[in-house]
């Protein structure tokens, strides 16, 4: 599987346990042998991770947070890269850009992803 198609589904996975933290999952694996094997604890964590770079805002630029999971050997580090606003619907939302990178267990190389993420309304950071 090429590596564009497997951030894509990293993406959809972080955009996933954002939108859906507490869902049951009723397995280790969130995507099968054909995707990334990162755990509901691996994205636990690494929510947990972005969590002080998005809401603080005396945080530096640059300012990278490291996770591990014991359990399923990943590890990674979410990095705050930039803070801008967006306009949506009349509204303008605090926004952060993170690079992720992730470390998977038994894959040669770790994988890099940058997503924008903005809060609204209700307090949640969603993608955009």
């Amino acid at each position: 599987m090429n590596i564009a198609l497997r951030s894509f589904i990293l993406a959809a996975g972080l955009a996933f346990y954002a939108t859906a933290a507490h869902a049951q999952m009723g397995g280790v694996d969130l995507f099968g042998a054909s995707g990334l094997p990162l755990t509901k604890g691996d994205f636990s964590r690494m929510a947990k991770a972005a969590d002080t770079l998005l809401n603080d805002e005396m945080i530096p630029l640059g300012t990278a947070h490291s996770w591990s999971n014991p359990t399923s050997g990943n590890s990674g580090t979410i990095t705050l890269e930039e803070r801008f606003t967006y306009d949506y619907e009349g509204k303008t939302l605090p926004c952060r850009k993170l690079r992720y990178r992730t470390v998977i267990k038994n894959y040669a190389n770790p994988y890099n992803l940058r997503l924008n993420r903005c809060k609204v309304a209700d307090g949640r950071w969603l993608l955009v």
